[in-house]
C-alpha cells in the first residue's frame, strides 16, 4: 500500500511540475538550478513541518527525512535564513491590493452611488495619502502611487486628482513581481489540495472544486470568456466585501490570511 501511495505521489508531482517547469524554461532556468532549488524547498519544509514541540527540525533529522547529508542541510539552512525577498515582495503586493480594495469598498472613499471618488494626492482626510495611511501601513504614499500608475490602475485627471481605474492589482507577465505572484497562486492552490489530502480527522476540509466539460465547441469560447469574467469578478467582489467586513481593525499579528482563488481551465 505504501509503495502504491508513493508511486501515486510521484505521478501527481509530475502533473504539478509541468506548469512550473514550463515557467522555468521560459526564463532560462537550467535543470541544475532547479535541482538546487528543490533541495532548498525540501530542507525548508522538513524543518518547518516535522519539528518537535513547535521548534524547527534539527539538522540530523532533516538529513534523514530529505536524504541530503548533514553538511549540505546546514549550508542550505543558512541560505534560507538569509533570504526573505519573496516574502517581502508578496507583502508589498498585499498592501497595494488593500489600497485598491478600500478605494472600492470603504464608504469614506465612495460617492453617493457607491462609486470610488477621485482623490487629491495629499491631505489629512479623503485623499490618496489618507487611504494609503489607513490601509498600507508605513509605506510612503508616493511609492504606492508610482506603482499604481505604472500598472495602469490609477490615472491623474485634469484637476490634479487621482481616479482609480480598476479594483485588482495586475502585473505585466514580464515583470519579476508577476512571476512571484504566479508562484504564490500555485502555492495557494497546492496548499489547499494537500491540506484536503492530509488534514487531521478533526480538521475541516477547504473548499476546492472544478466544473468542466470536454465537449465544448471552439465557437463558444468568446461567450464563455464574457460569462466567466463577469460572474467570476462579481463573486470575488462579494468575497472581498465579506473579508473586509470581518477584518481586524488593528495591526494584530495573529490575523489569519484567508481568501478564495479562482482559475480558468482549458486544454
Amino acid at each position: 500500500m505504501e509503495s502504491a501511495l508513493k508511486t501515486a505521489a510521484v505521478a501527481a508531482c509530475r502533473w504539478a511540475l509541468r506548469p512550473i517547469v514550463r515557467m522555468l524554461l521560459k526564463h532560462g532556468v537550467m535543470h541544475k538550478e532547479f535541482v538546487q532549488l528543490s533541495k532548498e524547498v525540501y530542507v525548508e519544509l522538513a524543518r518547518k513541518d516535522y519539528g518537535l514541540r513547535g521548534r524547527p527540525t534539527n539538522v540530523s533529522r532533516t538529513a534523514l527525512l530529505t536524504g541530503l547529508d548533514r553538511k549540505e542541510v546546514g549550508r542550505i539552512k543558512d541560505v534560507i535564513e538569509a533570504s526573505s525577498h519573496d516574502a517581502m515582495s508578496m507583502h508589498r503586493q498585499d498592501r497595494i491590493s488593500r489600497v485598491l480594495r478600500a478605494w472600492h469598498l470603504d464608504p469614506k472613499f465612495l460617492d453617493g452611488a457607491g462609486r470610488p471618488l477621485p482623490l487629491s494626492v495629499d491631505g489629512p482626510e479623503q485623499s490618496f495619502e489618507d487611504i494609503v495611511r489607513r490601509y498600507s501601513g508605513d509605506v510612503p504614499a508616493i511609492t504606492i502611487l508610482r506603482e499604481l500608475k505604472r500598472v495602469g490602475a490609477v490615472e491623474e485627471v485634469p484637476d490634479g486628482r487621482l481616479r482609480v481605474l480598476r479594483r485588482n492589482y495586475r502585473l505585466d507577465t514580464a515583470e519579476p513581481e508577476a512571476l512571484t505572484r504566479a508562484g504564490s497562486v500555485i502555492e495557494d492552490l497546492g496548499m489547499t489540495v494537500t491540506h484536503n489530502l492530509y488534514h487531521e480527522e478533526n480538521a475541516a476540509s477547504r473548499f476546492e472544486a472544478r466544473a468542466f466539460n470536454s465537449r465544448i465547441p471552439q465557437t463558444a469560447l468568446p461567450a464563455y470568456r464574457k460569462f466567466i469574467y463577469r460572474e467570476g469578478q462579481t463573486f470575488l467582489e462579494r468575497v472581498d466585501a465579506w473579508l473586509t467586513e470581518h477584518e481586524l481593525k488593528t495591526d494584530d499579528k495573529d490575523g489569519l490570511r484567508l481568501g478564495l482563488g479562482m482559475y480558468w481551465i482549458q486544454n
